[in-house]
């Protein structure tokens, strides 16, 4: 948590900005062509309530919290020893890479992330990332990951993915019915991709009860890939494999699919740089819980570290069931 009572207010010059126990309440935008050249250095406990924009953008410590865009020309880096609380509200970016692989501190882009090369350790993602190159370790993505080139995936949460090459290693979840990869998933011995679209989040995330018949739904990574076509903006048609258990969403959507109330959580997420104030879920005993972007980060933690252990169910399709559900 930023602490406030030593901070200091600083003027925005020309030079590099080396930044500790200061709030800066303006925007760090370049008024001149020499300020281009000036980087932002970040040493602990910084509260920049404006935009900013440097050739790079270094967190060397935290707690930090920047309440507008990031941009760093040429590079915005989070340390791998930086500690405490690194929040970026709004959307963060490059020209070429953005890299944070903090051991022990809480960094969290509760927006979209946008650069050539993204790479990303035990962070949290509230948005998408886009990239040419993506590379996500321990981390929690919301929305999508979409890499031109090549995306590797090692024990993370992802909403969706699409990449021309994507590689899975470790055990991860997808949020979302499908994915998508031009190239088959190359995928380690002890790779696997669980479906938690029908897992009952909500009440995972209030420590109630799962709902009968939900749970997560193990995609056979290796064998159940299947061919479809994807229309590109430009119109032309491009070939892809996709890993889905739409068919089986499809039959949980005529068994009111709805009440599983999922939603609430990863829009709160997603959206949470736009919402005005934080929403409340109540639990089964009455008790009241925040729904915001701290707690939902410790959530998905906890179904990656294995604290929060959801139920597996078969992902195969009853047709004739399906069937009879639409008859009525």
């Amino acid at each position: 948590m930023i602490s406030e009572k030593n901070m200091e207010e600083i003027r925005v010059d020309s030079k590099d900005l080396i930044l500790k126990d200061n709030k800066v309440s303006s925007g760090i935008i370049p008024q001149t062509s020499a300020q281009l050249k000036r980087s932002v250095v970040i040493e602990g406990n910084v509260d920049i309530l404006g935009a900013v924009y440097g050739e790079k953008v270094l967190v060397h410590d935290g707690p930090c919290s920047f309440h507008r865009s990031v941009f760093g020309k040429e590079e915005l880096v989070i340390d791998p020893t930086s500690k405490g609380s690194i929040i970026f509200h709004e959307s963060a970016g490059s020209n070429h890479v953005v890299s944070s692989a903090s051991l022990s501190g809480e960094v969290t882009f509760a927006s979209d992330i946008n650069a050539k090369r993204v790479t990303l350790r035990n962070a949290f993602v509230g948005g998408c990332v886009y990239a040419d190159e993506i590379k996500l370790d321990n981390s929690v993505v919301i929305g999508g990951a979409f890499a031109s080139k090549k995306l590797e995936i090692n024990h993370s949460v992802i909403g969706t993915f699409n990449s021309q090459e994507v590689v899975l290693e470790g055990r991860n979840y997808l949020i979302y019915p499908s994915a998508f990869s031009v190239e088959p998933i190359k995928a380690s011995s002890d790779a696997s991709l669980c479906n938690i679209t029908l897992a009952d989040l909500m009440d995972l995330y209030k420590c109630d009860s799962e709902k009968e018949h939900t749970g997560l739904i193990e995609i056979d990574i290796r064998n159940n890939g299947q061919k479809a076509n994807l229309k590109a903006d430009d119109g032309t048609m491009l070939l892809v494999h996709t890993y889905s258990v739409a068919g089986k969403v499809l039959v949980a959507d005529m068994q009111d699919f709805e009440k599983l109330q999922n939603h609430f959580i990863i829009n709160a997420a997603s959206l949470s740089s736009q919402l005005m104030r934080d929403y409340d879920v109540t639990d089964s005993k009455g008790n009241t819980i925040p729904l915001e972007i701290g707690r939902i980060r410790k959530f998905f933690f906890d179904i990656l570290d294995g604290r929060v252990v959801i139920r597996e169910i078969d992902g195969n399709i009853d047709f004739e069931e399906l069937k009879a559900k639409y008859n009525n």
